[in-house]
């Protein structure tokens, strides 16, 4: 059984590795002013803006194509954040692209309680109360259209509040430079990841990606969640667990690759390394149900908000293991399946540039002589049939050999 090293990233690339929001009269001039520093000096690339420096009341599209550009998003919160319209609806987009991306969200609560920015009290709930009250004042068909933005600010903080993240207080905390370094090591870890290699042509994959990424909910970190994966060798379901790690390996704070020599050894490995964090846990191609209790054992193991994905052919195996969150491999389409064909006969096919003849020839060897690779990936499934079910399989194929398609 293989375990799959995190990493980030579906398809993009990003001219930001960070995105900083603050509100530049309560830290940038100290705590965001030390901790751009530090980020910049440790090699990340890091968006810092200066909105308050010039006038408007919403944020600018080239603020919004920052904000999309960017691979992670740090969120200062600050005594008087929500004080500011411009920081509520810089929140706004990048919870956007939190849920349309998958990128990594970090939370930090300088100065400030998080239940503050989550219920909307204290500092927080004063500056809202003062938005709508100006919101009052505006024509009716302005008015509405505030109160709606209003809202869309106390749903964002309220989210924004449940993820994972850092808490400081300046007098209580200890050296401020010793919890910004924490956090600047932490983000180096994150974009250092390479991320893993999928497939050269993904077609049909990204609708498969988000139909996980949904069974996942990422999003919710009150429980630990197991999805399994499963479907017929050869399928991709290796390639559909790797595209997924990719995509949202930066929501979490652990991985590592390790080889496993038995499940015992899977057992001490996962518990001394992976107990109590958040963490991407991927279990690629596991056949046996010792093997699933062994690696997997009780999901307490794991902090809250961890997901681990799993990939078998049996589907029963799953069900035996009481995981019911499960996604059914699914085959191309016809469209899917034509463009894969395109892809691989005039992008780097070795029948690229070569004549009719010498395709009819490749075509009739493929007919009459199997592809050993996927000849190789059939016998595993026929493998792991009983003796008796591999009979009764040998007996049917005679049936069909010499038979034309659609005679039975």
């Amino acid at each position: 059984m293989a375990m799959i090293q995190p990493s980030f990233s579906f398809s993009h690339e990003f001219t930001y590795d960070v995105f900083l929001s603050f509100r530049g009269t309560d830290t940038r001039n100290n705590f965001t002013g030390n901790f751009y520093k530090a980020l910049c000096d440790g090699g990340v690339r890091t968006f810092i803006d200066d909105r308050e420096l010039h006038g408007g009341d919403e944020i600018s599209p080239s603020l919004v194509k920052a904000i999309e550009e960017s691979r992670i998003f740090i969120l200062v919160f600050s005594i008087n954040y929500a004080s500011s319209s411009f920081c509520l609806d810089e929140l706004v987009h990048i919870l956007h692209c939190f849920k349309a991306n998958g990128c990594l969200v970090l939370p930090i609560f300088y100065d400030v309680e998080p239940s503050n920015v989550r219920h909307q009290t204290g500092s927080y709930g004063e500056a809202l109360a003062k938005h709508e009250e100006r919101f009052q004042n505006n024509s009716e068909k302005d008015k509405n259209n505030n109160m709606e933005r209003l809202h869309k600010w106390k749903m964002a903080l309220n989210h924004a509040a449940n993820l994972s993240g850092y808490h400081f207080n300046p007098r209580n905390n200890g050296y401020e430079y010793e919890f910004i370094q924490q956090i600047v090591r932490f983000i180096s870890n994150q974009i250092n990841r390479v991320p893993l290699h999928v497939v050269d042509y993904p077609v049909g994959l990204q609708r498969q990606v988000l139909k996980v990424y949904s069974l996942l909910d990422v999003r919710s970190n009150d429980e630990v969640k197991v999805v399994g994966i499963y479907g017929p060798g050869g399928m991709g379901k290796t390639t559909l667990a790797k595209a997924v790690y990719n995509f949202i390996a930066d929501q979490f704070e652990f991985g590592f690759e390790f080889k496993l020599r038995n499940s015992s050894e899977g057992i001490s490995t996962i518990k001394q390394r992976l107990q109590r964090k958040k963490v991407l846990l991927i279990l690629d191609d596991v056949d046996e149900l010792k093997q699933l209790q062994a690696l997997v054992g009780g999901l307490d193991w794991f902090s809250v908000g961890s997901r681990v994905i799993i990939t078998t052919r049996d589907k029963h195996l799953l069900a035996s293991h009481g995981i019911d969150v499960t996604y059914e491999i699914r085959e191309l389409n016809k469209k899917e399946a034509l463009e894969l064909l395109r892809w691989k006969t005039f992008k780097g096919s070795n029948l690229f540039g070569k004549h009719i003849e010498e395709w009819n020839s490749l075509l009739d060897r493929y007919e009459r002589i199997p592809n050993k690779g996927i000849q190789k990936i059939l016998k595993v499934s026929f493998d792991a049939l009983e003796e008796d079910e591999q009979s009764v399989f040998l007996d049917i194929a005679c049936c069909f050999k010499g038979l034309v398609d659609g005679a039975m």
